[in-house]
């Protein structure tokens, strides 16, 4: 199975170059992983292009043709995306195989989103949209906000400042319990 790979640090001096972070997606979903289908009336999701804090640009509609993804709308400097960060990290490796997590900031400079990574132990792609389209798409007035988008594009349900249980939430609208 593919891995996540973790933000990796330029030596020891904990270097806050963005360069230093590095993501890789995850392979193929694994075969006993079933997807619940989104409600016929989920609009579609607003694609995008994510240019990544390791200079490498992730195509989310890609990404949505086979696996569900969690879009976490974030700032290194927003006090309730910290406190709800280690939840979010935990499910993002827990479920690193079947949903793809990304996490996009606007404001942020690209040094202080690596930092927060970091401090956060962030594994999953992070990118920032500097002039804010991607958060006026989706709605973003500030963070945070999560979104779930459905395989196959279909925006399935979104949190302004964040979700507390997005464990349960990813149970209740993305992924079918093992039977």
């Amino acid at each position: 199975m593919a891995l996540v790979m973790g933000a990796a640090l330029a030596g020891c001096s904990g270097s806050d170059d963005p360069a230093s972070v590095s993501f890789a997606l995850p392979g193929d979903v694994p075969s006993d992983v079933t997807f619940i289908d989104a409600p016929s009336d989920a609009p579609p999701a607003p694609p995008f292009e994510l240019e990544l804090l390791d200079d490498s640009t992730l195509d989310l509609a890609e990404q949505w043709a086979d696996r569900p993804v969690v879009l976490v709308f974030f700032e290194s400097f927003c006090e309730l995306c910290s406190q709800q960060q280690a939840e979010i990290t935990e499910l993002s490796k827990e479920y690193q195989d079947a949903i793809l997590f990304v996490g996009v900031g606007s404001t942020s400079s690209p040094e202080d989103a690596a930092e927060y990574m970091r401090e956060h132990d962030i594994t999953y792609p992070v990118g920032l949209d500097p002039d804010g389209e991607i958060f006026r798409r989706y709605g973003v007035d500030e963070p945070p906000l999560v979104a779930l988008v459905a395989r196959g594009g279909q925006l399935v349900r979104g949190w302004p400042g964040g979700v507390e249980d997005l464990g349960t939430q990813l149970t209740d609208f993305v992924v079918e319990a093992a039977g």
